[in-house]
């Protein structure tokens, strides 16, 4: 190889590490750049906050709760932090956030729906299917239930709310025909689940295990006239004349 030829191999050597460099630094620029704007530029920050879902609340209580703050990027707001504030509005059973790109931020609630209501001290407040009361009426609702618990004890009672509650969306569900003859559950304890069905009857439902087959029991049970049945114990159904 001659000394031109060589020379020349050097320099383009050369030219190509530089362009190889070139490359490098500008792809780490390029990067560098990426990560500024999504994470700490106010390129792509939040500048609305939708909330959809809402029935009986209004966005604006939800977005008061959520304290979401404008102007943080989209890609650094903590969205587990968000639905759990959300979900301490006594209402909403659940909230789901997501990011809209580019700018907005989305709270989709799930509001609690009631399935009876129960009388705590001078107030009406409804129950949902879990047995969590959650709202306050100014009067009781005609078109649900009442669920009556004795119990005093905070966790005693919630277990015979829950224990109602349970009951009720069940027959709600897999039974019309039966929802409408009850006209008021009662729970002494979460073992003790007794409906009051219409002309004066009553059910002992025991607890809210083996509801499905306690539902097939008692159907042709009510056939049978009588002022009571049992169904505690599904596999040995009795009736009271």
């Amino acid at each position: 190889m001659s000394e031109e030829r060589f020379a020349e191999k050097v320099r383009d050597d050369k030219r190509r590490r530089l362009r190889r460099t070139g490359l490098v630094v500008l792809s780490i620029v390029v990067a560098a750049t990426l990560v500024w704007v999504v994470w700490f530029s106010q390129v792509l920050a939040v500048q609305t906050v939708k909330v959809e879902g809402v029935t009986t609340l209004k966005a604006a209580q939800v977005r008061s709760q959520a304290a979401v703050r404008l102007g943080e990027p989209l890609v650094r707001v903590d969205t587990a932090q968000i639905e759990s504030r959300v979900a301490g509005i006594p209402r909403v059973q659940k909230a789901v956030v997501s990011r809209k790109w580019p700018h907005t931020l989305v709270i989709r609630v799930q509001e609690r729906k009631a399935v009876a209501w129960v009388r705590d001290g001078l107030q009406v407040r409804l129950i949902d299917k879990y047995g969590i009361d959650f709202r306050t009426l100014d009067k009781q609702p005609k078109s649900l239930m009442e669920i009556d618990v004795t119990a005093f004890e905070a966790r005693e009672r919630q277990q015979s709310l829950e224990a109602a509650a349970t009951v009720i969306e069940l027959i709600r569900t897999s039974d019309p025909a039966l929802y409408k003859q009850v006209q008021a559950v009662s729970a002494d304890t979460k073992d003790s689940v007794e409906l009051n069905l219409t002309k004066g009857r009553t059910v002992v439902w025991g607890s809210a295990a083996k509801g499905e087959q306690k539902i097939r029991v008692l159907r042709p049970l009510l056939k049978i006239k009588a002022r009571g049945y049992d169904v505690s114990a599904p596999e040995q159904p009795t009736t009271k004349p």
